[in-house]
This record gives C-alpha cells, structure tokens and sequence, in this order.
C-alpha cells in the first residue's frame, strides 16, 4: 500500500479543520437573524432561539453533505 503524499496529508487536515467552523458560524447567523426579527416584531427571544437552532440543524446538515461529497471524490481518484 503507498503511503500518501503528505501535501495531501496536511490538505485533508486543513479541509476537516476548516468543517469545524460551519455549524457555530451556522449558529450565529441564526441567532443574529431571530434577534434581529425578534427586536423589530417584540416578540422576545422566541425567534433568537428557533433562529440558533434552525442554523445549528442546517449546519450539521451542511457538514455530513460536504463530508459525504468529499468522500465520493476521493474514492474516485
């Protein structure tokens, strides 16, 4: 079995690594759009909170798409 290049080692490192900012980036966009709907309709923090986790839920969807898109690929090579 040849061993892997290890350019492509650190790529697939830095790829995963970069997966990791997804789901909290996700999170934020979230929370800011229910904060900012929940300040112009007064309706509390209701809309911040089903906003955080819409985004959390979307950004782990992201994640395991990108994950298995990725794998496709490379299992193509």
């Amino acid at each position: 079995m040849p061993q892997p290049d290890r350019s492509d080692v650190w790529a697939r490192a830095a790829f995963y690594a970069g997966l990791s900012f997804i789901v909290p980036a996700s999170s934020l966009v979230g929370y800011g759009a229910g904060w900012f709907l929940d300040k112009h309709l007064h309706t509390g923090p209701v809309l911040a909170v089903v906003g955080a986790l819409a985004g959390t839920a979307l950004g782990i969807v992201d994640v395991i798409r990108t994950v298995i898109r990725k794998e496709k690929n490379a299992g193509g090579r």
